[in-house]
């Protein structure tokens, strides 16, 4: 499994490279964030292929428990969640 279901205890440096980043640029925002606004933030270009594939990232990080959806297309870190288990070692 490419992305492990969030426990408490499971730090951020368990993703996968891009999803790290993905988690790390909404740890760093002031609020929700949607997929058009992290793409320039993780270093790709703001095309439409990108941000749909960022997209699918978002989402599946948000089924394993490590982002909230908190509107439609608009997400966040878990409240649980990761957090605390952050790390800021990049």
């Amino acid at each position: 499994m490419t992305v492990p279901p969030w426990r408490e205890g499971l730090v951020v440096a368990v993703l996968p490279d891009v999803y790290r980043d993905i988690v790390e640029v909404i740890a760093d925002a002031p609020g929700p964030l949607q997929a058009k606004q992290i793409v320039p933030r993780i270093g790709l270009d703001a095309t439409t292929a990108k941000i749909e594939g960022t997209r699918v990232k978002l989402k599946r990080l948000v089924e394993r428990g490590w982002l909230d959806e908190d509107a439609p297309g608009r997400f966040a870190l878990a409240r649980r969640g990761p957090g605390a288990g952050r790390s800021d070692s990049r």
